[in-house]
């Protein structure tokens, strides 16, 4: 579209300025019209030397068809030819200060996208843990204050688990930290693939793993968390070929409960502490305060053939 639009005023600039030498010896509208179209109009440098060149070529003959002054001729070729050569300088000049724009705007543009990917990197490793890929301690405790003042408001149950691989250090002393690791990114992987879609898995430190169940009572939060200790049981590290057993703590915010996060975390853990010394591999559940009789028997303890 440029292009056609400065053919068109050049040509017409060329044919009034041919026509005007019958009655004045002036060129402005060729120069006018041609330096004018090359500071309005953007062009390539190749389609604005091709058609100002024609452009030139055809005033530079037509001023000899019409022009019977030899010293005007003169003149006025020489006037047509600088307004070409400035023309083509200017034409070339603005296109090039665009290519370098754009240039410009396309290296901000990347350099933006590569500093966003950056930043989604730093807040990725801010909430995840770099070895399992699943949330880390700060991230679990931030969203579970949220999730229990949420509940309190809205009157809702929440469930917390809390996992310990049983046995671990005697992995890694007899297969070696590599073997561990592999372990813990197995153990990951199952919780993963086997939580709901609501619930929250982090990896709380070492070889133990946190489990936020929102608006999950108690009686449905222990029938997950033997599910998912069953889950580990059925499915073989690869590279040990055994299979991986967890204790689980449980404790369960009632609905209505004023319980807070420090204090369900530790019911959690003494409940988990109680599954170490009952023999492993099973869930118990602990005695939280103020929390309805109905919504659970208290104090149970599930051993692995009571979820089987």
């Amino acid at each position: 579209m440029p292009e056609f639009v400065t053919a068109s005023v050049v040509i017409w600039a060329v044919a009034l300025t041919a026509a005007d030498q019958a009655i004045s010896t002036s060129i402005s509208a060729y120069i006018n019209a041609t330096v004018g179209v090359s500071i309005v109009l953007l062009l390539q440098p190749r389609s604005a030397f091709a058609i100002l060149t024609i452009g030139w070529c055809a005033l530079t003959w037509t001023l000899g068809l019409t022009t019977n002054d030899p010293a005007v001729l003169i003149t006025n070729r020489m006037n047509a030819t600088s307004a070409y050569f400035l023309a083509v300088l200017v034409s070339t000049l603005l296109w090039r200060r665009y290519v370098q724009s754009e240039l410009l705007q396309s290296k901000l543009a990347e350099t933006n996208r590569q500093l966003q990917l950056q930043r989604d990197e730093l807040e990725k490793q801010a909430r995840r843990d770099s070895l399992t890929g699943l949330l880390n301690r700060r991230e679990i405790l931030r969203l579970a204050e949220q999730e229990l003042a949420r509940a309190r408001r809205q009157g809702t149950p929440v469930s917390l688990l809390m996992l310990d691989l049983d046995d671990f250090k005697s992995i890694n002393d007899q297969f070696g930290h590599p073997a561990g690791d592999d372990v813990l990114r197995h153990v990951a992987e199952v919780m993963t693939h086997a939580i709901r879609q609501t619930d929250q898995v982090a990896r709380f430190g070492g070889e133990e793993f946190v489990v936020l169940l929102p608006d999950t009572p108690e009686a449905n939060a222990w029938h997950l968390a033997n599910k998912l200790r069953q889950k580990l049981a059925d499915t073989p590290a690869s590279k040990l070929g055994t299979p991986v057993t967890v204790s689980i703590g449980l404790a369960c915010m009632a609905a209505g409960s004023p319980l807070g996060l420090d204090a369900l975390i530790q019911h959690a853990d003494q409940a988990l502490y109680q599954a170490k010394n009952e023999g492993r591999n099973r869930t118990v559940a602990a005695k939280v305060p103020d929390e309805p009789s109905s919504d659970r028997p208290a104090g149970r303890s599930g051993e692995p053939h009571d979820s089987r």
